[in-house]
């Protein structure tokens, strides 16, 4: 695959650098999960979590605050306003009552009781 020319320079530079998967387990565990939406059955794909359901602001990208959303859920970002990445973690708890932060550290914390995640 190609990359764009800004992507490709940046690469070439050295601004750009692959982020490492820090818990190779956990993310396996969550995409084996259905997608979130109740009446969804879908496959998921991984989301990680960077925003609050309740209020404005950022989290940091962690490969431990992750949530199962199927390809409708989680990137569709054209036509009807379904995703996380069209409506944003504030709109989604709008649109679904589900917090997404939330649910990642139910998760999380199930990964740790597994055994799969470190705890901290």
């Amino acid at each position: 695959m190609k990359l764009p020319a800004r992507i490709a320079k940046a690469h070439k530079h050295g601004r750009i650098k692959p982020r490492p998967v820090k818990c190779p387990e956990h993310l396996a565990r969550v995409a084996t999960m259905r997608c979130l939406v109740q009446a969804c059955h879908y496959p998921a794909t991984v989301h990680h979590v960077t925003g609050y359901a309740d209020r404005a602001g950022r989290l940091a990208r962690s490969d431990r605050l992750v949530v199962p959303l199927c390809p409708r859920h989680h990137q569709i970002q054209h036509g009807p306003r379904f995703s996380v990445e069209a409506l944003g973690h504030r709109g989604f708890f709008r649109q679904y009552g589900i917090d997404l932060l939330a649910e990642a550290q139910r998760i999380e914390a199930e990964s740790v009781a597994l055994g799969v995640l470190s705890d901290g």
